[in-house]
């Protein structure tokens, strides 16, 4: 029985002791494989620094991660046709900022960038989304539960070229729905619901949405004198709800900005930590949707 015991035991030791050691060899040479060689020499000139985000008490302005090259990805890829391919690096985003108890209340300055965001809660006007759509103007639509789970097709459609996050249960995020509006736009969108959209700062709404991994957008929701209130309030970074249907106003709104520069948004759609955010222009008009 004790000799049982002591080959059992050595059995596991020879295991254990050839895992270790084929994984360091392993390691050795792909650490001299000339593909690794190669992605470890150009890994630095590829970094993009962070901006780190604006803070304010419990609010803060989104920065922008940073990237690395993501080496064990990268090599992965390029071992498959084994060769080194700068095309087939792969990059992945560096955020050390730990923001969970703190309200968005705008997108970077740096860029000239507003985020537009538009409600749907009972039905939808075909004529707006025809509208935003034929102009070529993304959209971070917030959509209310009931209509979520009853226009899934709908869901689909508007997600090919905007972005589609779940705004609550009559506007209101309870912890019974989280889970499973969440599940829907991640399987019927090409997004994940990753943002909680506020008018007024609520501490149990911030909690719960961060225990959805969730971050909680802080802005005021526009219902009349939309156009007004963009222009003396327009700034690089502004996070635009419209919590109307009056597509007249907004056509106002998206033609005078728009102008002639459909062309520029079409070619420089921006997206920045999942939400989808509009280039401004640079002529005298402050913003092209």
């Amino acid at each position: 029985m004790k000799n049982n015991v002591i080959k059992i035991l050595s059995i596991i030791l020879l295991a254990g002791f050839s895992f270790f050691y084929t994984e360091k060899v392993t390691k050795i040479v792909r650490k001299k494989d000339p593909i690794m060689i190669k992605i470890n020499e150009v890994k630095e000139g590829k970094i993009v620094d962070a901006i780190k985000p604006i803070i304010n008490n419990d609010e803060y302005i989104m920065g922008i991660n940073g990237c690395i090259v993501d080496i064990e990805e990268s090599y992965s890829k390029m071992k498959t046709i084994g060769e080194f391919k700068e095309e087939l690096i792969v990059m992945k985003e560096v955020n050390e900022e730990d923001l969970k108890d703190k309200y968005i209340v705008g997108g970077n300055k740096i860029n000239k960038n507003v985020s537009i965001i538009l409600f749907i809660k009972n039905n939808i006007n075909e004529n707006l989304i025809n509208y935003l759509d034929k102009q070529n103007i993304k959209i971070n639509y917030f959509i209310e539960q009931q209509f979520l789970e009853d226009n899934l097709q709908v869901i689909k459609f508007l997600s090919e070229k905007n972005n589609i996050y779940y705004l609550g249960n009559n506007g209101v995020y309870e912890d019974k729905y989280m889970l499973y509006s969440n599940n829907l736009i991640s399987i019927n969108s090409n997004n994940e619901s990753k943002y909680c959209l506020l008018e007024n700062k609520n501490e149990d709404i911030l909690k719960l949405c961060n225990d959805y991994g969730m971050k909680t957008i802080k802005t005021k929701y526009l219902k009349e004198d939309i156009l007004n209130n963009i222009k003396n309030n327009l700034e690089n970074g502004s996070i635009i709800a419209i919590d109307s249907n009056d597509i007249d106003e907004i056509k106002v709104y998206a033609g005078v900005y728009i102008g002639n520069e459909s062309q520029m948004v079409q070619e420089f759609e921006a997206k920045e930590n999942g939400i989808v955010y509009v280039p401004r222009t640079d002529s005298g008009m402050d913003i092209s949707l």
